[in-house]
């Protein structure tokens, strides 16, 4: 078994994180059975999460524990265990705030390891001087950017009438879209519930603020939504705030009906 005291990790030196990670020595404490190179791939992928849910690439210390092998995996379609691997929980000190994550280790058929990386825990912010951590005045400009995002958004989309002998004789029926940003909720802090007319789906998704837009991805289904028609990193939305307000431009979501825009004033912020 291995003990990582301090890791010079590379984080700018793969593709998916050389554009927003920033290089440099991260802490690192306990116990874990990776590699160093492993451990930085690992790590490599996390800063690729944090730069998704949170807008920011920063990534200060890491505590790492080597789980039982009695420990029940969360949401692992193949468990580590079952292919001559195992569990970590990683805990780690980014974006001002501090999280868990389960790491599933296993030895892949092609040679190497494959891993797996599960959020256990939302981001918890940080309370007082806690050492890796930076206060929120020192994180980077698209950290607060995402802040102001935070908050609700609504959108109503009229189907006309639907029922009845005739059209004036039909119910008024509406798809309700709200997406929610913030900390609260859970952990890619972007969820977005779709209720109506024919409709109930729920999802996680992430927000990552671009200038003076906001890019929703989906992240997964609900656990009572398994209809698939999304994969993870798709582009959902994008809402823009412009000289006129508050403008949407739809991408993977695909509203109720076909004479719906796909571009304008449609979600609205309600609080």
């Amino acid at each position: 078994m291995k003990r990582l005291t301090t890791l010079t990790l590379g984080l700018a030196t793969l593709a998916a994180a050389a554009a927003a990670a920033e290089p440099g020595q991260v802490n690192a404490s306990g116990k874990t059975l990776a590699s160093s190179q492993l451990a930085t791939d690992v790590l490599n992928r996390i800063v690729e999460y944090n730069r998704t849910t949170a807008g920011c690439a920063t990534l200060d210390a890491v505590r790492m524990e080597v789980l039982p092998r009695s420990y029940v995996p969360r949401q692992a379609a193949a468990p580590a265990s079952r292919r001559g691997g195992h569990f970590e929980r990683w805990s780690v000190d980014a974006c001002g705030g501090r999280q868990d994550f389960q790491v599933g280790l296993s030895p892949s058929p092609r040679g190497g390891s494959d891993f797996a990386i599960t959020p256990l825990s939302r981001r918890v912010a940080a309370k007082g001087a806690v050492a890796g951590v930076r206060p929120a005045a020192d994180r980077p400009p698209s950290s607060r950017a995402l802040s102001a995002w935070h908050g609700r958004y609504v959108w109503e989309e009229s189907l006309g009438r639907t029922g009845g002998a005739s059209p004036s004789e039909g119910v008024a029926s509406f798809v309700t879209y709200t997406l929610s940003i913030g900390p609260d909720q859970g952990p890619t802090g972007c969820t977005l519930d779709a209720s109506g007319f024919q409709t109930n789906t729920r999802m996680q998704c992430t927000a990552t603020p671009t200038g003076p837009s906001v890019v929703v991805k989906f992240y997964r289904f609900g656990p009572d939504d398994v209809r698939g028609r999304h994969a993870t990193g798709d582009r959902l939305l994008t809402l823009t705030r412009e000289g006129s307000g508050l403008v949407t431009q739809l991408e993977g979501l695909q509203p109720a009906s076909d004479r719906t825009a796909r571009r304008g004033r449609l979600f609205e912020k309600r609080s």
